[in-house]
């Protein structure tokens, strides 16, 4: 049996979120009697936290973090990180981008690497915009950075260890390449499994927009600058005492 995280990252998902929770509790369950499950609610602005707080009350693994501000993708993640406490982390989305049903091919991987990277290998269900976003921002992160992989953006499995060893600097959707980079910086070593893509059902996606797109490339330019042509160190230690931002809930059962 594994110790695991799921981070899930949540902003006006109203109407995924209770089914969602339920299936991730059963698929869990099936691989770990020592789970959590942290939502972290990202300044929603409908029932989203209303239900999440519900949800709680009646399943002890679910831990609720609440903002109450929009932080935005990756942001929101790396604070959900923060709030972990098991020994395996790995993040999902409320339209699971990840089916917690593939845990049990995937965590064997974790039996012979520290970190764990999907990919996908086909990017048919993605828009035109989708595939010129995804394919640009993998063409880029392989140039600049020294670690070669297929993806960096889809699911990830990281041993809680790492975020004691390092700090989280990315403010979007780049602290997904900057865990992988930071772990391999650090002498982890890193396997990547095949992933299938699961196109959302309801709802509308909230990443992908122009002021996400220049958040993330100026995220990839500042820290490929700071990193590789000054060589600043990667391993800076988060300070003891160093809190993660959010209000928590959770039913201690």
């Amino acid at each position: 049996m594994y110790s695991l995280s799921m981070v899930v990252p949540a902003f006006n998902e109203e109407e995924l979120l209770e089914e969602f929770i339920h299936k991730s509790v059963r698929d869990m369950s099936a691989v770990s009697d020592d789970f959590e499950i942290i939502l972290v609610d990202d300044g929603s602005t409908d029932r989203t936290l209303e239900i999440a707080h519900e949800l709680a009350r009646d399943i002890p693994q679910l831990k609720v973090v609440e903002l109450g501000r929009n932080l935005g993708n990756g942001a929101n993640v790396m604070v959900g990180f923060r709030h972990s406490t098991k020994e395996i982390v790995f993040n999902n989305t409320v339209d699971a981008f990840f089916n917690t049903e593939d845990l049990p091919r995937i965590l064997p991987y974790l039996d012979r690497f520290d970190s764990v990277s999907g990919y996908r290998s086909d990017l048919s269900a993605n828009s035109l915009y989708g595939k010129i976003l995804t394919l640009g921002n993998l063409t880029l992160i392989r140039l600049l950075f020294p670690l070669k992989l297929k993806a960096y953006q889809t699911v990830q499995f990281h041993r809680r260890s790492l975020f004691d060893d390092i700090e989280i600097e990315a403010r979007s959707s780049f602290v997904s390449p900057e865990l992988l980079i930071k772990a391999h910086a650090t002498g982890r070593t890193i396997g990547e499994v095949q992933v299938v893509f699961h196109p959302r059902t309801k709802g509308k996606a909230k990443g992908g927009g122009l002021k996400h797109v220049v958040r993330t490339f100026r995220d990839i330019l500042r820290l490929w600058w700071k990193w590789v042509v000054l060589r600043r160190p990667m391993t800076t230690i988060r300070q003891p005492g160093d809190r993660p931002e959010g209000k928590v809930t959770q039913n201690p059962d």
